[in-house]
């Protein structure tokens, strides 16, 4: 069920999702009906944890519900409470996805996905730097130093949780949108909030072409809580001191692009590119050994 909630959850993030209905342009999705698609292909979303296997993108489902007020869009469910013309405000309930790369097995080939520790625990913000063996002929004072790495096989395990808050969608022009979400901890476990900042530019393409290509930059900034809770390492986690990490609120950057072909009534060509520059207040952590995370996908795209 968690790789199901995943796979969802990064078909959202991978722009494979249809639109709610824009106010200026032709892209809606009618009011009261349900919408199923699926993404078939082939794809990865690198995973920067110690341990921690690459995520396969293979079948991508995705099914939408938009009523007057009460949508349904994968994962997510949602109201809207104030729709204007160049703006929509809604409140919206969906999981965490966080815990995704701490997640050992996936339904690989098939489908793929984007705990209550002790906060009392020993933490402490500057480490010793740990020193690796020197031999004797070494000179013992330029001994190297590394940055301590931990497997995400021997750390307590991560939990899921579910978020709540508000989501907003501005309507600039007909090619341009930009979108906030804040978003709180509403299971209780890792105690703190997310926020996220889009902006949406569709590219010119030529109108014989039939398809659109579009461009997103955007950043997510998360709290400490929610960092300190996944990437932080505590006596809970391991006995060795040099691992401890206290995590740091953290603000990442993204960008993506997506290109879509349009074949026929049911069928459309699909690209997907994204990459997060994680900020370092997550690579930081021992449990970190890279400095960002990318997903890309190329399939096909049918529409029931």
């Amino acid at each position: 069920m968690k790789q199901v909630l995943v796979a969802m959850s990064m078909v959202a993030a991978m722009g494979v999702q249809a639109q709610q209905c824009q106010p200026q342009g032709e892209d809606c999705i009618e009011v009261g009906q349900w919408q199923f698609a699926v993404a078939v292909g082939a794809g990865v979303m690198t995973n920067p944890l110690e341990g921690g296997d690459n995520i396969p993108l293979f079948i991508l489902p995705y099914f939408s519900y938009y009523g007057d007020n009460f949508f349904v869009e994968n994962t997510t469910v949602g109201y809207t409470f104030s729709h204007q013309r160049d703006f929509d405000l809604s409140f919206i309930v969906e999981p965490n996805v966080e815990q995704a790369f701490f997640e050992r097995h996936h339904l690989r080939s098939i489908v793929a996905p984007e705990k209550y520790l002790d906060v009392n625990g020993m933490v402490v913000d500057n480490l010793p730097e740990a020193v690796p063996p020197t031999s004797d002929e070494d000179n013992p004072t330029k001994t190297p130093s590394y940055k301590p790495k931990i497997s995400i096989d021997e750390i307590t395990s991560r939990d899921w949780t579910i978020d709540g808050g508000l989501l907003l969608h501005w309507y600039i022009n007909d090619t341009s949108k930009l979108s906030a979400s804040w978003l709180y901890d509403l299971g209780g476990v890792y105690k703190g909030q997310h926020a996220t900042l889009t902006y949406s530019q569709q590219l010119p393409l030529p109108i014989e072409a039939n398809a659109k290509l579009q461009l997103k930059v955007g950043a997510q900034w998360q709290s400490q809580q929610l960092v300190d809770y996944y990437y932080g390492l505590r006596t809970t986690d391991s006995s060795d001191p040099r691992l401890y990490y206290q995590g740091r609120s953290s603000l990442s950057p993204f960008a993506s692009i997506a290109y879509n072909h349009r074949i026929n009534k049911h069928w459309q060509l699909k690209f997907n590119i994204k990459h997060t520059w994680l900020a370092d207040g997550i690579s930081d952590s021992p449990l970190v050994t890279s400095s960002g995370s990318s997903s890309i996908f190329i399939g096909g795209l049918y529409e029931f």
